[in-house]
């Protein structure tokens, strides 16, 4: 197709097409002459998945380009379980109503700075309208009680710590859900698949959660062995004067 039915059929200007083009986001189309270019449905696909992601999910351009890098067989075929994505959400996520993400804070004793540092570092995702979902909601308000019980800003706990966490969690279930393409999708229906991916997610939240309290309680006794150590060189290093008679 040319630029123009591309124009149409998406409802992306030209624009911005060629801008995702230099940004990598679309591959290059055929150019059959110097002013001629031809577009196909591939272009027509990746930019509808590119609409989606930014108008439904809110994702940022950078996180878009990370979903398309390196994606396996599958991954973004438009027939491999269309609807996984509102069968998971119907049975994942709350039935509260999104808020004000001011008024939201305000409500549970945080500080407006405190919403716009965990905003910048990604940590919460509002809607354009300044709303925000049920899982943000308590992803605050458990920033908050964290805070309240000490782990402060002043104590070197940035919310810029929170966005390193949301990053990890991000590549996290990246390799997760394109696994599950790979290996699952092309095996089951569509609710099948989204009885497994319900339960997977629990489970793989138990684990998450085994595996970071066995790793903290390993580094410390860890950190305790090295630190008798340290004490039982430096004794013998500086051994105790006798006493005078």
């Amino acid at each position: 197709m040319r630029m123009r039915e591309l124009e149409k059929a998406s409802g992306v200007s030209r624009e911005t097409i060629r801008f995702y083009i230099r940004e990598g986001l679309l591959p290059e189309p055929d150019r059959t002459h110097r002013n001629s270019a031809t577009y196909s449905d591939d272009h027509l696909a990746r930019l509808l998945t590119i609409r989606r992601l930014r108008d439904e999910r809110f994702l940022p351009l950078s996180v878009i380009r990370s979903l398309f890098e390196g994606q396996q067989t599958g991954w973004l075929e438009p027939q491999m379980l269309p609807e996984i994505d509102h069968l998971l959400r119907a049975r994942l996520d709350s039935e509260e109503a999104w808020v004000n993400a001011e008024a939201f804070i305000a409500d549970i004793g945080g500080e407006p700075e405190h919403l716009a540092n965990t905003i910048t570092a990604g940590v919460i995702a509002p809607a354009p309208d300044g709303g925000i979902s049920p899982r943000d909601q308590r992803i605050l308000r458990l920033l908050v009680d964290a805070a309240k019980i000490g782990f402060t800003r002043e104590r070197g706990y940035a919310d810029s710590s929170m966005g390193r966490l949301a990053a990890v969690m991000h590549s996290l279930a990246e390799m997760e859900v394109k696994d599950f393409f790979a290996n699952v999708a092309p095996h089951v229906g569509e609710l099948e698949a989204a009885d497994m991916a319900e339960r997977g997610i629990g489970i793989l939240n138990q684990l998450m959660a085994e595996f970071f309290t066995r790793e903290v309680l390993a580094l410390l006794s860890e950190r305790r062995r090295i630190a008798n150590d340290n004490r039982t060189a430096q004794s013998a290093n500086h051994p105790a004067k006798s006493a005078p008679e």
